[in-house]
């Protein structure tokens, strides 16, 4: 063969050699590639994460899975696809890659697993690397680093809310301000379901503030449980969960003698508020109701709302001028057919014919004057008043404890 026919042989050949080895290797286009093809280490991780060399030690939770977004990271030097998959269903199942660069793995631990879990990396070519997850089960919600822990003392359904600055509301009324705030509360090992609602203040620079239920402003998250005794209650800095809404009926009207006495030139007359301006709010939970009702010499700001538990509930905020009237009656809160109160420890229990006012009040909800007494004036406190048909309520539960406790990582 001569030399000018050899060489076009070989140039003929070598290339079709080339595309023979490319197209049959493991490796695709890359066979005589050199180095790994990549490799896997731990991603974007929270501080209660620990790791030790190609170990993650995570934790589990019986109410949810446990995410752990890009908790691994896969990095590739060559434009390839690599499978992975995972023993216990940690990581969706599938390929990853196709050019150079970082690809994050998300992790996601199914509800109450515990034991340990691998992620296999696998490349034809016969690369491949694995990593393990230890995981722990803890009676925590999974997300959260931190949470407040409540013990309560009481008996009967509470309506329990936790405001954006962590201050908690039992039945409307401020108790305790809390270390941790947010909208998932666990209770007896269960996951509440929780209501949103907004509040706004409705008159400037008044202490107490005048909060009242509106479209806009800052959001309480509430929720229902039953005590029967000491209990704790568990508040996670965690987004809400969104839920179908309960099928919660308006709340009664609160029918009563409202207002004060007032002497006129035809003998006293008593000054009853009207309502002229009333918004509904309807929650995941509750029918909110909020009036302004003005009067003579005071305008009462009030909502009522409903709950599913066959109770409902008040509260009440007046404004009263700044006259110099006497009276002989002060009737902040005296419902229609009441026949008796009695005090209880910080309230005031009135009893109906079908159902206890349970009401909560510096001043008696309501005062015969004998001599007369001067009409009060400003803003008197903040009246909550919780229905009790049922006859079974026991009262705004104690709260024995509060604190803060934080999730730490774990190894054995």
């Amino acid at each position: 063969m001569s030399r000018e026919a050899a060489a076009r042989t070989l140039l003929f050949f070598l290339p079709t050699l080339v595309f023979i080895i490319a197209l049959t290797a493991p490796g695709g286009d890359y066979a005589f590639r050199t180095g790994p093809l990549g490799e896997v280490q731990p991603g974007s991780l929270p501080y209660y994460v620990a790791v030790e060399n190609k170990t993650l030690y995570l934790y589990s939770s019986p109410y949810a899975p446990w995410l752990y977004p890009g908790a691994l990271e896969l990095k590739l030097f060559y434009p390839t696809k690599v499978a992975v998959f995972s023993t216990c269903g940690a990581v969706a199942a599938g390929e990853l890659g196709g050019q150079p660069g970082a690809y994050p793995v998300d992790v996601a631990v199914p509800p109450a697993f515990q034991g340990d879990c691998w992620v296999n990396f696998t490349h034809p070519s016969g690369w491949r690397q694995a990593v393990l997850l230890r995981v722990r089960l803890v009676d925590w919600y999974p997300g959260a680093s931190e949470r407040a822990v409540v013990e309560l003392n009481g008996s009967g359904w509470q309506f329990l809310q936790v405001g954006q600055d962590g201050m908690l509301y039992i039945w409307e009324r401020p108790v305790v301000r809390l270390p941790v705030a947010g909208c998932v509360s666990v209770y007896n090992r269960s996951v509440l379901l929780t209501e949103i609602l907004r509040y706004v203040e409705a008159a400037p620079n008044v202490v107490p503030p005048v909060y009242v239920p509106s479209e806009a402003g800052a959001a309480r998250y509430g929720a229902f449980i039953h005590l029967e005794g000491p209990a704790k209650l568990y508040i996670y800095g965690a987004p809400c969960l969104s839920h179908k809404p309960l099928n919660a009926t308006p709340p009664p009207p609160l029918r009563g003698r409202l207002g004060v006495v007032l002497p006129t030139p035809t003998g006293p007359v008593f000054d009853q508020a009207e309502v002229n301006n009333t918004a509904v709010f309807k929650t995941g939970l509750r029918v909110v109701n909020y009036s302004v009702a003005p009067a003579r010499v005071y305008k009462l700001y009030l909502y009522t709302y409903s709950t599913p538990v066959g109770m409902w509930g008040a509260v009440l905020r007046y404004n009263f001028a700044l006259t110099a009237y006497l009276t002989t009656e002060i009737s902040l809160l005296w419902p229609e057919g009441a026949r008796s109160v009695e005090k209880r420890g910080d309230v005031w229990a009135i009893h109906t014919g079908g159902a206890t006012y349970w009401v909560y009040s510096r001043a008696p909800p309501r005062t015969i004057c004998e001599p007369p007494c001067g009409v009060p004036a400003g803003w008197a406190d903040p009246i909550y008043v919780v229905v009790d048909p049922t006859g079974r309520w026991g009262g705004w539960p104690s709260v024995l404890s509060v604190k803060r406790e934080v999730l730490q990582p774990w190894r054995p």
